[in-house]
């Protein structure tokens, strides 16, 4: 690992992910970004249902992982309080807008 790679990983290791659903053409997609890096992620999703937000929630939070850092926040919509739950047991806290 190079230096530059290992700075990154000290100073944004923990990360912070914004979540949303976004249609386009009325096909929905799950939408990430994480706060600091502005890394961000589009997937089809095929409904709203809590094990297909949490499958591709879980495909993100992976994708972090691989590369070193640890996702530890969500910061999402009253859409997602169905899986706080389930993101409290992968060690993710779940900050709901109440707007």
């Amino acid at each position: 690992m190079d230096q530059n790679t290992r700075r990154i990983l000290e100073k944004y290791r923990d990360v912070t992910l914004a979540i949303n659903i976004m249609a386009i053409n009325k096909i929905p997609f799950m939408i990430t970004t994480s706060r600091n890096m502005h890394f961000g992620t589009a997937e089809l999703i095929h409904d709203k249902t809590k094990n297909t937000l949490m499958r591709s929630i879980q495909q993100v939070v992976r994708a972090y992982h691989a590369k070193g850092f640890k996702a530890c926040n969500i910061l999402a919509d009253g859409g997602f309080e169905c899986i706080r739950n389930d993101l409290a047991d992968l060690g993710i806290t779940l900050n709901v807008n109440q707007e």
